[in-house]
């Protein structure tokens, strides 16, 4: 049984791996991406961040305010978790006028909104999971995806609906690992920003950090 006062604490050479490893299914999601708007696509480098629930709440409440959109999709192997793409519900109307293309009634955009997310998070995530799963040689099972709409403060208090049955405590780490920006070169067109956030309990972290170790020569 974990305590509520573990603190796991990542050294920053383990951080830059992380960030390796993340780097390429971010770059494989934007290449995705960028085939399903007919555009170019910019992904900044990953911001990686490990913190416990209550600071990555606070952390989160900084970037993200009010109503938001959200992807989440959930997984099982040597470790269970949920991975969120994260838009501000302003954003995410924006996110499907860039995916349809032209110009498209709000009535519709707004019909249109969870299909279209849907598939974007399902690209995203699968992306930076599947790259991540590979290259630390794990077999991850995946769940279908979930849309919601929330208050951005609730969405790290999230419990499984119907996956796997693990338990995000207080003791739970979350890792804010990425906030990107989508949209061709011209910073008037299209651009739009987004997070993605991997929830992990404490067992799973501490599992991560040993593969971690074991991979850090060959990195």
């Amino acid at each position: 049984m974990w305590s509520g006062c573990l603190v796991i604490q990542l050294s920053s050479f383990e951080k830059d791996a992380l960030k390796e490893l993340f780097n390429i299914g971010i770059g494989r999601a934007a290449e995705a991406l960028a085939e399903m708007v007919n555009d170019e696509v910019l992904l900044s480098v990953p911001e990686l961040e490990v913190l416990p629930s209550q600071e990555a709440v606070a952390l989160l409440s900084r970037h993200v305010v009010g109503q938001v959109a959200a992807i989440r999709q959930q997984f099982k192997g040597p470790f269970c978790g949920s991975a969120l793409l994260i838009y501000p519900e302003t954003k995410s109307l924006e996110l499907v006028r860039t995916l349809l293309g032209g110009a498209i009634s709000l009535e519709s955009l707004t019909e249109l909104e969870q299909e279209s997310l849907l598939e974007v998070g399902n690209v995203i995530l699968n992306a930076c999971l599947g790259s991540f799963a590979n290259i630390m040689h794990l077999e991850l099972d995946f769940y279908l995806p979930e849309y919601m709409k929330l208050q951005s403060e609730a969405l790290l208090n999230l419990t499984p609906q119907n996956g796997p049955s693990y338990a995000l405590e207080e003791d739970r780490v979350i890792f804010l690992i990425v906030d990107f920006v989508t949209g061709a070169h011209n910073p008037l067109k299209n651009s739009i920003k987004g997070y993605v956030v991997l929830l992990l309990d404490a067992e799973a972290v501490e599992k991560l950090k040993q593969m971690i170790g074991q991979m850090l020569p060959s990195i």
